[in-house]
């Protein structure tokens, strides 16, 4: 009997020992292979990892003031387990996080640990919240991007979303390089669940480059503001400006109305954003003659002072009977592009042929992008020379059945003022990182003799001088340039409109550095000839840069009376 005992106590010693082997396994096995598994699943209880932004880098103009930059500044949220009264909370809330008093409780009331309740809120209403006590809120902080100049330089900055991702202007085209690399931390609870912590950061966030523009915000200004008068006084629907380097493609100010103010995010909207000086196309009018003149010129087709009848206002070609605003008799060669004679331009092209007409317009860059570092640019439309019809070659080379945009026509006149060569337009100077400096290097080719530009050069001075751009004159400064009265096409209608104008004006003032300056006006009411509306426009603007850049006083007067011109 006793051995018997002996026998089942053995046996219940044994299945205890198996039992505790088993255990001891069990946790040395959780404890050896399942330790990171459960690690994971007690800080999810626990802990939240929220990324934390890379300090967006600033934007400088070429002289070291600041375009945009990011502030330090606060999100709230909420943990809506730990908050006990949410009715009472999302009533307190709502004035201080600026949202509706029904959407906070409905954030409050969700399932899940974390909702944000506001994204970069000031140091001030972050102060009021807290003075709240309410339970289960905490905050982070964040970085606002502020742009200390408002409307001035908009279309070019562009602006970022709440999460500081650009989304127009250079915000969007540099947004790689001005995003700051994340860092991230770690929101938690205490042992109770009594609050919301936040963690000191698991990884650092980095800045991000710092871009210095070509752009100068003084002349900026300038555009802006001008542009904004001739808009206003005219009646017209919206303008650009664009004022770049001719040697160099370096814009110095980009200029759209209407336009908008970046800090206001909550009020922005397309109409406003668009940057029309790239992303709108027009048909040029008689600014394009300009490369008729050069053409000629390369060609050697005609002598300054060769006559060219042009039928007194009336000329028929294939199609179409072609019109001056006014009508002329003969005219020299230069006379064409003083007076800006459709018919006299037309004869010009009738001897150069649409071969070679539509080789100086490519080289030109028409209907081809500029590249500019600018989201959006429209390339225009240059039909391939198959598709033109008998009465394309004269209607092309006076800026009809062709589209481009400001800067490509910006860009083409600087080829007469810096020599015949073609620029690459470009808005970035330069990018500083921490530990290096990307520059943007200069392009250019040459596309005619400097001979040749400096020939075309002197006649657009004369256009100035004693033709249709006088509006455009300085005093004591060679200026040149070409007007342009462009009729718009309805296509309500299916043909063109005897009301409705795009007025425009590009020309240049040889100054150190020189500056190409086109301006467009589109459909103004009070006046539509690029003479009287655009010229002006230019020469307000050109003068307060001569004044500017060189320190010399200029005369800027628009009270002489002056004719009516396309």
């Amino acid at each position: 009997m006793k051995t018997a005992d002996n026998q089942r106590l053995r046996h219940v010693y044994i299945i205890f020992a198996l039992l505790f082997l088993a255990l001891f396994l069990r946790i040395g096995y959780l404890q050896i292979f399942r330790k990171t598994f459960f690690n994971k699943l007690s800080q999810s209880q626990y802990y939240k990892i929220l990324p934390l932004e890379g300090r967006r880098g600033d934007i400088l103009d070429c002289r070291g003031r600041v375009l945009a930059a990011s502030l330090s500044c606060y999100s709230v949220f909420a943990d809506p387990v730990l908050v006990e009264n949410p009715e009472s909370s999302a009533k307190l809330l709502a004035p201080l996080v600026g949202i509706s008093e029904d959407r906070v409780l409905n954030k409050l009331k969700r399932k899940g640990r974390f909702v944000w309740l506001k994204r970069k809120i000031s140091f001030d209403d972050k102060q009021k919240i807290k003075a709240l006590k309410i339970k289960g809120l905490g905050f982070i902080r964040e970085e606002k991007r502020f742009y200390p100049q408002e409307e001035i330089g908009s279309s070019v900055l562009g602006v970022v979303d709440v999460d500081d991702k650009g989304l127009d202007g250079l915000e969007v085209f540099y947004d790689t390089y001005l995003r700051g690399k994340e860092g991230l931390t770690r929101v938690l609870r205490d042992s109770a669940s009594r609050n919301v912590l936040l963690s000191p950061s698991i990884m650092n966030p980095e800045p991000g480059g710092r871009l210095i523009l070509t752009v100068d915000s003084q002349i900026q200004y300038w555009s802006d503001t001008y542009l904004q008068e001739t808009v206003k006084a005219y009646g017209a629907k919206a303008g650009s400006v664009v004022v770049m380097n001719a040697d160099t493609g370096e814009i110095f100010a980009l200029s759209n109305f209407p336009t908008f103010n970046p800090n206001q995010r909550d009020t922005l909207n397309r109409a406003t954003m668009r940057n029309g000086a790239v992303c709108d196309i027009f048909e040029p009018g008689s600014v394009f003659k300009m490369i008729t003149l050069v053409a000629a010129i390369d060609k050697k087709a005609f002598r300054d002072d060769e006559i060219i009848f042009c039928e007194n206002g009336q000329y028929k070609i294939p199609g179409h009977i072609l019109h001056d605003w006014k009508p002329y008799g003969n005219l020299t060669f230069r006379g064409v592009f003083h007076k800006s004679s459709n018919i006299g331009v037309g004869k010009i092209n009738e001897r150069l042929g649409p071969v070679v007409s539509y080789d100086y317009i490519s080289r030109f860059g028409a209907g081809k992008k500029t590249d500019i570092d600018l989201p959006g640019e429209a390339v225009g439309r240059l039909k391939p020379l198959k598709e033109w019809s008998k009465t394309t070659p004269y209607m092309i080379p006076i800026g009809q059945e062709i589209s481009v945009n400001l800067v490509q026509l910006t860009r083409a006149f600087a080829v007469v003022v810096n020599g015949g060569y073609m620029v690459k337009p470009h808005i970035l100077k330069k990018i500083i990182f921490s530990a290096s400096t990307k520059e943007t290097p200069l392009e250019h080719t040459q596309i005619v003799s400097a001979e040749t530009a400096n020939h075309a050069k002197d006649v657009l001075v004369e256009v100035v001088e004693e033709g249709t751009g006088v509006k455009a004159k300085i005093d004591g400064i060679r200026v040149g340039g070409k007007t342009g009265t462009a009729q718009k096409f309805d296509p309500a209608i299916g043909r063109y409109s005897s009301s409705r104008f795009r007025a425009s004006f590009v020309g240049f003032v040889e100054t150190n550095p020189p500056l190409v300056i086109g301006v467009s006006v589109d459909e103004p009411a009070k006046s539509h000839f690029g003479g009287v509306v655009a010229a002006p426009l230019f020469q307000k603007i050109a003068a307060k840069s001569i004044e500017y850049l060189t320190g010399k006083k200029v005369a800027n007067d628009q009270d002489k009376e002056f004719p009516t011109s396309e």
